[in-house]
């Protein structure tokens, strides 16, 4: 593994933050993500560039998932295409992506908050969700696992107003295949 260049403190910190130790770990996050961390300024960026360059190495470049906001979120789901759905669908919540949502969501789709509610339908669904979209500041995908025709996910999302919101949502699929739909998503919640 190669250590992190010397970037400085700030940098260094911001970076171990979210789990990034060495430079191997840099090149797995686009450019635009680090720069939003708290810490890395555009020495630092130029530095990381500069040395990711001397190791035949570049940013992430996802053109898919380019944001407004800062997201941490794995990139080893393109081996797990329900991983990858997993972890679309929950960006796709966050831009409010219409598009994405009909690909990735069966007609009858079941959203459950256990205690509070369950909309049944996907147009119903987005509804509610369109009308409660917040401007978010960034969004940290932490664990996604999948087996079967199951899957669960965890993360926090910070609003641009500064409301930390922690969630797990519990993942149904159609069927086993690679490119089932969601059918049903339980969402546990806790806003502070």
């Amino acid at each position: 593994m190669t250590d992190l260049p010397k970037i400085g403190k700030p940098a260094t910190n911001a970076l171990a933050a979210i789990g990034i130790k060495t430079l191997k770990q840099v090149k797995e996050y686009d450019e635009k993500t680090l720069a939003n961390l708290h810490g890395v300024g555009p020495k630092a960026l130029q530095i990381l560039k500069q040395t990711l360059a001397e190791h035949g190495w570049t940013f992430q470049n996802d053109p898919g998932e380019q944001t407004d906001f800062t997201l941490i979120a794995p990139t080893d789901c393109d081996n797990a295409p329900k991983k990858r759905m997993i972890r679309d669908y929950t960006i796709a919540t966050a831009k409010a992506d219409r598009k994405t949502l009909e690909a990735l969501l069966v007609e009858n789709f079941v959203w459950e908050v256990p205690g509070e509610f369950e909309i049944r339908g996907r147009t119903k669904f987005m509804e509610e969700l369109f009308s409660h979209s917040e401007p978010i500041r960034s969004l940290e995908l932490e664990h996604i696992i999948t087996h079967g025709k199951c899957g669960a996910l965890n993360g926090e999302m910070v609003t641009k107003k500064g409301q930390h919101v922690y969630f797990s949502d519990v993942f149904e699929f159609e069927n086993h295949a690679k490119d089932a739909k969601i059918t049903k998503i339980i969402s546990y919640v806790i806003i502070k």
